[in-house]
């Protein structure tokens, strides 16, 4: 207590004193009045009032210290605002290293929100994760430029003492600036320098005049110049020389519509090349919208045009020969027409076929059939004049041609000494090989105004050569244009015919000479025309396989025969198989083998049901592909024929080496049998070999008891032929098997064959 009284008595005299002071201030003052001493006498004291003077004087004080404690809360708040909205986190620290002050950013960026009452007086270490290095500094007051990073946020510390008026350090100042921006930005430049310098594109950044500041490596490396012989000159030292001063202009009026500019280029390189860059130039303005700087991307696209040059030759030449192709050829036709048009000239077309290519490039594979058609574009382009155009249309196809000429006996002359130069012998591998040529000519305008009609009318005159032995050529003349005509006329039939089922199949029989009865069928297409009437089989077959109709037709034969096949055995007709001709077309398409077994299944058939009839010239088309297909349909029990045997060009290899059943006996060496020697001999050893690798027989177009005993007594086991019927329609067929049924003798061995019409 006694320390209390102490201090309430030395507070006391120490006011008394204060106002002791004020009293002579106010005496001092009372002393500035004009009274003479005397006249302060006590009534002149009381009239001045001294003590009132005090208490004024004590108001003005109070008031003025009031006014002052306003200003200092304005103050202390406006401070309390500014602080709290810095974009920089403060944290004020005492000595001890607890916290004893914090602004809004502090509480958001470090403190996780937490409220600011929760944060006074706890230590800084507890709740910002920084070092202890960082820790350290902010103790002892030095910490500038550390970077800590908090929740992905990258913050720059700088701490500082908060000093009294001694400069004596009373408490740390802590402020964090979010630099995460800047981090970002800086480590974008490092990105972009070291794109800048790694790029494949060659970059240059030049001032407003086009002056060279700074150039990455690869357009070193591109132009070929180093970075000291490029900087502070311009891009002026690399024209080439192949573009005109309207090219450059050009360019400049672009970047100053458009603010920038992109387009192919040749420039020079150091070493006096010439290359193709693909360039690209951009203005960059300053912040009052002059042109500050220009940059440039450059990309050397040599090898782009190389490939672009090679694809471009690969689309308009063949690949094998280097000809003009057919699009090529076209082209420069369209372009002699108008050429021919306007200056009422004339021009020539051969279009030649190889005779005997195809037998050669079966036979002896494909590959030197390639090496055969490079010595025969070889051949015919030392014939051709340079202005001519000798092009390949595919395969053993070419085309000429001749500008120039003014009759057709000048094409005339060309075309007789190119069917001599094919005459003379090629020569590979030490193998002489001969082949022809046929030739079709066509004079422009007289065979034709158009590339389609020119080309068609060639076309034709070249098959009326081949009609009458190849090797030779034809002028186009109007029965040819008819016969072309008449072609169309077909073709557009037959597709008719297709689609509105205008065909029929017929079936011819197979007999056994052992059995005497029909034990098989070979279903053959009809097409008999409203108009037309009936239509030769090898007309429309010919025109189907050259215009790919054969696919359509022979799927629709094929599924035909099998559903009259499965028909015919629920009506009890004892057959073994229905035969059906393939062309090289079907076979070799890829959903052939997939057709033939869906309509077996269809019908509840098996693979014996089924026989396909093919030449020998599919067979050595693609030998390994065609081994490949007789394979997979031999695994489901199809049979395999070879039909018109004896008459195709092929290596009786094949007969060890393919899954075959039978071979078909052309009629050509049958109609004269027995009287013709030679024909008996040939085909006698026919037989004999299709024995001895175990193969059946069947003798094609037999039309006397002559022949049918010959054939008999050779060993031959089957007949087809008009001696015991034409191709029937099924119900035809089906009543001859039900009259052969009946007329069956019991003694079946007998060497009779049961079948009206025959004996």
């Amino acid at each position: 207590m006694s320390g209390v009284g102490m201090d309430y008595q030395s507070e006391y005299y120490k006011a008394i004193t204060y106002i002791r002071a004020k009293i002579d201030q106010m005496l001092t003052l009372i002393g500035t009045l004009p009274l003479r001493p005397e006249e302060l006498d006590d009534r002149t004291l009381i009239d001045l009032d001294p003590i009132g003077i005090v208490s004024d004087a004590f108001g003005q004080i109070l008031s003025h210290l009031h006014d002052t404690n306003q200003k200092l809360d304005v103050a202390r708040q406006e401070i309390r605002a500014i602080f709290d909205s810095m974009d920089a986190a403060v944290v004020v620290v005492n000595h001890d290293g607890s916290i004893d002050d914090c602004n809004r950013q502090a509480r958001e960026w470090l403190f996780g929100d937490l409220d600011a009452q929760m944060l006074i007086g706890r230590p800084l270490a507890e709740l910002c994760p920084c070092d202890r290095e960082i820790q350290q500094q902010v103790m002892s007051g030095r910490g500038r430029g550390q970077t800590i990073e908090v929740d992905g946020r990258h913050l720059q510390i700088i701490v500082s003492d908060i000093t009294d008026a001694h400069q004596n350090s009373i408490k740390k100042v802590v402020i964090c600036f979010d630099v995460t921006q800047q981090k970002k930005t800086e480590a974008s430049l490092g990105l972009y320098g070291k794109v800048f310098e790694s790029t494949a594109e060659g970059i240059a950044i030049t001032d407003s005049r086009m002056r060279f500041l700074q150039v990455n490596e690869a357009y070193c490396r591109i132009t070929g110049y180093s970075d000291g012989e490029l900087l502070g000159r311009t891009p002026r030292m690399l024209k080439s020389g192949h573009h005109d001063a309207a090219f450059y202009a050009d360019i400049s009026k672009t970047l100053e519509v458009r603010g920038h500019w992109r387009g192919e280029i040749l420039d020079r390189t150091r070493d006096g090349r010439v290359i193709p860059l693909l360039q690209t130039i951009s203005v960059v303005r300053d912040t009052q919208g002059a042109v500050s700087h220009y940059i440039t991307i450059v990309t050397d696209i040599s090898s782009i045009k190389e490939t672009q040059s090679r694809l471009d030759f690969l689309a308009h030449h063949d690949p094998l020969t280097e000809l003009p192709n057919r699009l090529l050829f076209t082209a420069r036709l369209e372009h002699a027409i108008d050429w021919a048009v306007r200056n009422q000239a004339h021009f020539g077309l051969l279009f030649i076929d190889l005779d005997r290519f195809k037998t050669i490039n079966d036979s002896l594979g494909h590959q030197l059939g390639d090496r055969l058609l490079v010595q025969v574009a070889r051949r015919l382009r030392g014939l051709v004049r340079k202005s001519d155009t000798i092009a390949r249309l595919g395969g053993d196809e070419f085309v000429v041609l001749v500008e120039g000429i003014h009759n057709a006996g000048e094409a005339e002359l060309l075309a007789e000494k190119l069917v001599h130069a094919m005459r003379q012998p090629f020569f590979l591998e030490e193998t002489e090989l001969h082949i022809g040529c046929s030739i079709g000519i066509t004079l422009y305008p007289e065979d034709g105004e158009d590339p389609v009609t020119l080309l068609k009318n060639a076309d034709a005159a070249m098959y009326r050569v081949k009609d009458f032995g190849r090797d030779g050529f034809c002028k186009f003349s109007q029965d040819l244009a008819e016969a072309v005509d008449e072609r169309l006329a077909l073709e557009t039939a037959l597709r008719q015919a297709l689609r509105e089922n205008q065909l029929q199949v017929h079936y011819q029989p197979v007999i056994d000479l052992a059995q005497g009865r029909m034990v098989a069928v070979e279903a053959l297409a009809r097409w008999r025309h409203a108009e037309r009437g009936e239509i030769a089989p090898c007309s429309f077959i010919r025109l189907a396989e050259e215009t790919k109709l054969i696919l359509p037709l022979g799927g629709w034969m094929a599924r035909t025969a099998i559903g009259q096949f499965r028909l015919w055995r629920e009506r009890g007709m004892e057959l073994d198989y229905v035969s059906i001709n393939t062309s090289g077309i079907e076979l070799f398409d890829p959903g052939f083998v997939d057709g033939l077994f869906e309509a077996l299944d269809e019908h509840g058939l098996e693979g014996r049901h089924l026989q396909i009839e093919l030449t020998e010239n599919v067979l050595m088309q693609d030998y390994e592909a065609c081994r490949r297909v007789l394979l997979r349909l031999r695994q489901q029990g199809v049979r395999i024929a070879i039909d018109d045997f004896g008459t195709g060009y092929s290596s009786l290899a094949y007969l060890k080496q393919l899954p075959i059943d039978m071979l078909k006996i052309d009629r050509s060496f049958i109609k004269d049998v027995p009287g013709d020697p030679g024909d008996c001999a040939i085909v006698e050893t026919i037989i004999a070999m299709a024995h001895r690798l175990g193969l059946a027989t069947v003798a094609e177009g037999v039309e006397t008891e002559e022949q049918e005993d010959y054939l008999l007594a050779i060993g031959c086991e089957r007949l087809q032929g008009y001696r015991y019927a034409r191709p029937l329609d099924p119900v035809s067929l089906e009543r001859l098997h039900a009259d052969s049924v009946r007329q069956a003798a019991p003694d079946s061995a007998s060497s009779a064959v049961r079948v009206p019409g025959g004996r």
